[in-house]
């Protein structure tokens, strides 16, 4: 079997899980429902792990029930120094070169985060495009059954 495109995955897995950036955004996204939504802080963990087992993204559970702007959600959370967290990947950008197959990033996250985080990783050009969350109209990967 012949591959013609492949998709990688952007969060934790374009950069490892151990630069600690995931977990920077998880807190950013429990702080939004804190500082925006005005919701109890004791009540965030369990309502953001409901999310995303009923709907695969916190954001789509705070659509749903809270209405909330996407684009304004996703400003906020990713409104990070991002430099601080990941480095160039020289090892990384080789590799990606290396594939014959057209290259495309698919992410939850929208296609701003993914741009800045491909250019600090040195890998932006490694590829032909991004699908992104607004590109799927806010519905994540995997969509639930």
């Amino acid at each position: 079997m012949s591959f013609t495109t492949l998709f990688f995955d952007l969060d934790d897995t374009l950069y490892a899980s151990s630069s600690g950036l995931w977990g920077l955004i998880r807190d950013r996204m429990g702080q939004y429902m804190v500082e925006v939504l005005g919701l109890p802080e004791d009540q965030v963990p369990a309502l953001r792990r409901s999310y995303f087992e009923t709907y695969g993204t916190t954001l789509r559970g705070l659509q749903i029930h809270h209405h909330v702007d996407p684009d304004d959600y996703l400003s906020y959370v990713h409104d990070l120094p991002l430099e601080q967290y990941i480095r160039p990947n020289p090892a990384l950008r080789a590799l990606l070169l290396s594939l014959p197959q057209q290259r495309w990033v698919f992410t939850n996250s929208d296609a701003d985060h993914a741009r800045r985080v491909m250019t600090i990783l040195d890998v932006q050009d490694c590829f032909d495009g991004i699908i992104d969350i607004r590109a799927l109209e806010y519905v994540c990967k995997p969509e639930p059954a």
